[in-house]
């Protein structure tokens, strides 16, 4: 089983297969459009100047600053909150450092539960707005802003167990927004595609449980199909979260000129 430090630290449910959030099929071409989960982090329920983690099911393991995650009335995509994690605020994390080599010195990992059982019918669409706001770093993945899945790894009675990366994109400073499947401490990039920085830019990742594939996009770009890994052995999709990296400080560049943004998270069925 792939362990990734940066995911490992998992939201711990105890959900059984049963117990998940179940979609009857017989609701037909109205569960088509049925969002899952959805926001614009918008007030209510999001209180500006207060960290994302705490409101509306938003988790963050304790190693994964938590509080550098907050809800912002400053740049948002629409309407007029989003969410930003300031470079400042992310602490240096020993684990982090050690576990990928110092390819990364520090991460925010903010994630929202939703246990979703597609019954291997259903396909999920997962997507976000998100910017990176700093210098760029050519040849350099310095900071990055990412959007991720996770989908449940269950025992034989169904109990989910861990779960496994089933698509991430990484909107770097490098200028670039690279995808991979989230499995790896030192990502491993899948495909790439050139973006601009100071920019709003729509991630997204569908989800099919049926063909155990996931297909990334960049502003309705596809960047390709990818098969799940072994690991995903459910049809349930765990999460989608909203991941900051920075490297560690050198040459010149420091994660205190950078923030990252998230707006319009969106978890839904499509066709």
């Amino acid at each position: 089983m792939k362990t990734c430090i940066i995911h490992h630290h998992v939201h711990r449910s105890g959900l059984s297969l049963a117990a998940t959030v179940l979609l009857s099929l017989a609701t037909g071409a109205s569960a088509i459009a049925q969002a899952i989960y959805s926001t614009q982090f918008e007030n209510p329920p999001f209180a500006a100047g207060a960290p994302l983690v705490g409101q509306d099911g938003w988790i963050a393991p304790p190693i994964f600053n938590p509080q550098a995650a907050v809800v912002t009335t400053d740049k948002p995509r629409q309407g007029k909150q989003s969410v930003h994690v300031l470079g400042a605020d992310l602490e240096h994390s020993d684990v982090v450092n050690e576990a990928t080599g110092g390819y990364y010195d520090t991460v925010g990992s903010y994630r929202r539960p939703v246990n979703f059982d597609t019954q291997g019918a259903l396909k999920v669409r997962v997507s976000a707005h998100v910017r990176i706001d700093g210098p760029a770093t050519s040849g350099s993945n310095f900071f990055s802003a990412a959007l991720a899945v996770r989908a449940a790894v269950v025992d034989a009675d169904g109990n989910v167990v861990d779960t496994a990366g089933v698509g991430q994109i990484d909107l770097s400073s490098d200028g670039y927004a690279h995808g991979n499947d989230g499995n790896h401490n030192v990502p491993v990039f899948l495909n790439s595609v050139p973006v601009a920085l100071g920019q709003w830019h729509e991630l997204a990742i569908v989800e099919d449980f049926s063909a155990k594939t996931f297909t990334l996009y960049v502003d309705g770009l596809a960047l390709g199909t990818f098969p799940f890994p072994e690991d995903v052995n459910s049809t349930i999709l765990v999460r989608g979260a909203l991941i900051a990296f920075a490297a560690p400080d050198a040459g010149g560049m420091t994660k205190a000129d950078y923030a990252a943004s998230y707006d319009k998270f969106d978890i839904r069925i499509v066709e």
